[in-house]
């Protein structure tokens, strides 16, 4: 048999292969060296010092490259890593540094890593990431990194104290993120958040607040502020790998009443919390801000009364808003403490409302409150599974008192999770009956339930019994969708048989 013909066709692919392999490599040769330094920064630092065997052309186009991240990764190599680190910056052209993360073990070698934080601050940095854990022994970040004029963005994730030198100005810093970081004392950290006078971004996630009685969050830029204080709610279920034994310590609340945190957000658009309330925050000069979330975590029945009064005094100063998002949490707090409701201030602003169960709707006077004093609503968003009590058929649910939103305002209901039982029905039934300028009520289903229930089929039958309830407005549409993740592609048209 002649084979000489497909061996003859396969070595003529090859050779086919080869030509336009290095006809593409020719081709991003011929690129200039700021479009392939470009390239070659979306790579690892690592991935981009690897082109450097390439050809010559490539030997030391990475030592140009503006992004450096190193990551430690596993303990067993940290000398590698160390020494890696080392001849990276060295050979480096350091005026084109501008973005640099280091994430890594801290140990002994503090005065290493304030060599690195030095070395790119001098060279202008903009961007610095800095995650650090595992000290065995205190670390002070240099001085230099406090007075950094080019720096625009700075991420600071260290369960460790912060000590802050006496002169702190961050001329251009625009983002400041600071996770698990444990603050000092009330004035170095005043300092701190008074030294930032164009920040427009402040996230405040899982610090340590125990040393702080009281401080002044106020920037003039600030627009957009972010606080978690999640941290000892995870605590709680072993949930922190940053914690060391040098700072084994620093989360022992039993002698800590919380802080007082004032925020002056004269251009202040969006705030959001989440997490327990161990410390007391409140807004002055606020009316600017439109965009709110509160996500709170119930503690226990004593603490709650507490947080009760501290969510009541956030929301005394965010009557502006144009739009909340509450947590079950949250309102559930808020019903430890039923006198304050006749205090809710009004929201002449608040046009959308999300909250994570219809259940709070039917069971919780907070809600009921905030809904009562929100005269401009027109859309209601419940983005969790309903987790009504059980149904009774012989009993209906209502709404004690139709909120003046229903009747004037409220022009589209968003329900998710949806799984088409009698008590969902009934409350579908409900915001048909009360709603009556009603547009659109959207019904995001379970798909997951669905599809061991029936599926398309099933929804087209929940639907047919849906459009057959009486409607408060009869102009409202009934949309149906499997999924958030598959609405462009499995919503349901039906006709409005309305």
């Amino acid at each position: 048999m002649d084979v000489s013909f497909p061996l003859d066709k396969a070595k003529k692919q090859k050779f086919r292969k080869k030509q336009n392999a290095n006809q593409s490599r020719k081709e991003i040769d011929n690129l200039p060296d700021p479009i392939l330094q470009h390239i070659l920064s979306y790579l690892s630092t690592k991935n981009a010092i690897q082109t450097s065997i390439l050809s010559k052309r490539w030997k030391y186009l990475w030592t140009s490259i503006p992004k450096l991240d190193f990551d430690e990764g596993a303990l067993d190599r940290r000398l590698m890593f160390m020494k890696f680190v080392e001849r990276v910056l060295a050979l480096h052209d350091p005026s084109n540094i501008k973005n640099f993360s280091l994430s890594c073990n801290v140990q002994y070698d503090t005065s290493h890593i304030n060599s690195w934080i030095c070395s790119v601050v001098k060279h202008k940095v903009q961007v610095l990431n800095l995650y650090l854990r595992n000290f065995q022994e205190l670390l002070a970040l240099p001085p230099c990194l406090f007075t950094c004029e080019s720096l625009e963005v700075l991420t600071l994730h260290m369960f460790h104290s912060l000590k802050l030198p006496s002169s702190i100005f961050f001329s251009g810093l625009k983002i400041l993120t600071l996770e698990k970081v444990i603050f000092s004392d009330d004035h170095s950290t005043q300092q701190l958040f008074m030294g930032c006078p164009i920040l427009e971004n402040l996230s405040i996630v899982d610090c340590i607040w125990k040393n702080v009685k009281t401080v002044c969050i106020s920037s003039p830029m600030l627009q957009r502020l972010f606080i978690s204080d999640r941290y000892l709610f995870t605590e709680k279920y072993g949930e922190n790998d940053d914690k060391d034994d040098l700072n084994a310590d620093a989360d022992d609340r039993n002698d800590f009443n919380g802080c007082q945190v004032v925020i002056f957000g004269t251009s202040l658009k969006s705030f959001s919390f989440d997490g327990e309330l161990i410390n007391d925050y409140c807004f002055y000069n606020s009316s600017s801000i439109v965009d709110v979330s509160i996500q709170v975590f119930e503690r226990n029945e004593v603490d709650c009364y507490q947080d009760a009064h501290r969510v009541y005094k956030l929301l005394s100063g965010l009557s502006s808003l144009e739009k909340l998002t509450v947590s079950n949490g949250t309102v559930e707090v808020l019903n430890h403490a039923e006198e304050l409701f006749a205090h809710v201030p009004v929201f002449y602003k608040l046009t959308r409302l999300s909250l994570e169960s219809v259940e709070s709707l039917f069971t919780c006077g907070a809600v009921q409150t905030i809904l009562q004093n929100s005269p401009c609503l027109d859309f209601l968003d419940f983005q969790m599974v309903f987790c009504l009590p059980r149904y009774d058929k012989n009993y209906d649910w209502v709404l004690d008192k139709v909120p003046i939103c229903f009747v004037t305002h409220l022009k589209t209901i968003e329900i998710s999770e949806f799984r088409g039982d009698e008590k969902e029905m009934h409350v579908v039934k409900i915001f048909l009956e009360s709603a009556s300028v009603l547009e659109r009520i959207v019904i995001v289903c379970d798909d997951y339930h669905f599809k061991s229930r029936g599926g398309l089929k099933k929804q087209k039958e929940i639907y047919k019994q849906i459009l057959l309830f009486p409607r408060g407005s009869m102009s409202c549409a009934v949309d149906f969708f499997l999924g958030f993740n598959q609405i462009q592609i499995t919503a349901l048209k039906f006709p409005n048989c309305s």
